[in-house]
């Protein structure tokens, strides 16, 4: 599936739900085009999903070129940039995208359910979309997407995929990662804290084990 296809899918979805199911305590923001994938090469090793693009500084939304600013240095970039080594994948062979590829008039992290409402075409977009890189590993940033993707049934918090108990605030490191049988994309994928959440000194101080299980976990297969 081209960018370009991914686009247009994006804006008839967005045009479809602000015209039959908006909602009044967080409208779809129709002024602004859907935000595309971020695709460096046809060499796709590692795919990053996020959730949506709405930032809360709304004068900035509209320099977002591509999911994530993955094309721009920033305090994300260097994030992901410190993932992709940790895990042997040049910077050059990731896919970033998001869930909702387009704006809410507010960061809709606050109304997760007007996102479920939403969630059945975007979803069904983003499962096609990755469908064009069959061997690349999955990550997803940040609590609100883990809960939308993974089945009603199934665990959804990051701290149960990061084994933290709250009571000794550590972790015995029997980490997790979410089967393809436990989620909506029907694919593995690992879930890591987005880049702000990186100031609670757990996520922080666990990070590098938790990429080294990715490591030993699935890229050895």
């Amino acid at each position: 599936m081209k960018i370009t296809e991914i686009v247009k899918s994006s804006i008839l979805i967005r045009d479809y739900l602000k015209k039959f199911e908006d909602f009044p305590e967080n409208p779809i923001d129709e002024n602004l085009l859907p935000v595309p994938p971020y695709k460096a090469s046809s060499d796709i090793r590692l795919i990053i999903i996020g959730q949506d693009p709405t930032i809360k500084d709304i004068n900035q939304r509209n320099k977002i070129e591509f999911a994530l600013n993955l094309d721009k240095p920033g305090s994300l970039r260097t994030y992901i940039t410190t993932i992709c080594k940790k895990l042997g994948v040049d910077y050059i062979n990731i896919y970033g995208t998001n869930l909702f590829k387009y704006f809410y008039k507010n960061p809709p992290a606050g109304t997760l359910q007007i996102l479920r409402n939403h969630l059945l075409p975007n979803l069904y977009l983003l499962r096609t979309e990755i469908e064009n890189y069959p061997k690349a590993k999955i990550i997803t940033l940040g609590e609100p997407v883990l809960k939308l993707l993974v089945k009603d049934e199934c665990p959804s918090e990051m701290t149960f995929y990061w084994d933290y108990n709250p009571k000794t605030k550590k972790s015995k490191q029997d980490f997790k990662f979410c089967g393809k049988e436990e989620n909506h994309l029907g694919k593995d994928f690992f879930t890591l804290p987005h880049q702000p959440s990186l100031v609670k000194e757990f996520y922080s101080n666990t990070l590098d084990t938790y990429l080294n299980y990715i490591n030993s976990h699935i890229y050895q297969k």
